[in-house]
């Protein structure tokens, strides 16, 4: 089914991106004013979430977040935004219930500072997407000799001008990776990148390209492509697609 326009009430950004295999990703801006109408979308555990927040501009941007979420997702299975359930699976993740054992594409969410990222995939498919600032005060180089893979580390210190946007790329990929296992099945030190290039990844409802791909080093059975997005100056961003059938653990 397809997504109807956005409209000057709908929190959803105007653009996307989309792979012949289902998976899309919405880019959705956060620094706008909130709607009334966006606040009565959130079930009562968003809204206490929301309203848990120090920082009023953290709030609003909560907000804006989980309705463009309920946006995205009823406009894709025919529900209003203020109906669309949410469950856990039995390792806590969360997936879309739509009730009477309809069948649900898979989802993540994720958000960083002023930009949120919407990811879905049709039935078959779990789903990983993670958007990152860039931190200026970051030692990029320090940082991957600790928490990365040596090939990884070896990579960056190979080109040291652009060790910061690349210890991001493989940031967002790690854990747009295992936000799409979920259930423990691997963890940041477990995943090795492999990047296979900058091309694609552009917005605008275009496809981007199959850049790379990552694997578990736990279970070499469980692994998937990895598609960067260029989402804004500043910013780095991973969605990781992996098949919904269950991989073996090895460890």
């Amino acid at each position: 089914m397809g997504v109807k326009p956005a409209t000057t009430t709908d929190p959803r950004a105007g653009d996307a991106w989309s792979w012949p295999s289902g998976v899309r990703v919405w880019k959705v801006s956060l620094d706008r004013a909130e709607r009334a109408v966006w606040w009565g979308w959130l079930s009562e555990g968003e809204r206490d979430r929301a309203r848990a927040f120090a920082r009023a501009v953290d709030r609003r941007r909560y907000v804006v977040a989980h309705a463009a979420l309920r946006s995205v997702l009823g406009g894709l299975c025919g529900v209003p935004a203020d109906r669309v359930g949410f469950a856990k699976d039995p390792s806590g993740r969360p997936r879309l219930d739509l009730g009477g054992g309809r069948p649900a594409p898979d989802f993540n969410l994720s958000h960083s500072e002023e930009w949120a990222l919407i990811a879905v995939a049709p039935q078959g498919w779990r789903v990983g997407v993670d958007v990152e600032r860039l931190r200026a005060d970051l030692d990029p180089l320090a940082m991957a000799e600790r928490f990365y893979r040596p090939e990884e580390s070896a990579r960056l210190r190979a080109a040291p001008g652009a060790a910061l946007a690349g210890y991001f790329r493989l940031w967002t990929a790690k854990e747009a990776f295992v936000k799409a296992t979920g259930g423990g099945l691997a963890r940041l030190g477990d995943v090795l990148v492999h990047d296979g290039g900058h091309g694609g990844g552009h917005g605008g409802g275009h496809e981007g390209g199959h850049e790379g791909s990552a694997t578990c080093e736990r279970s070499r059975s469980l692994g998937g492509p990895v598609r960067w997005l260029d989402v804004a100056p500043g910013y780095a961003a991973a969605v990781v697609t992996i098949s919904s059938t269950p991989a073996p653990r090895t460890d």
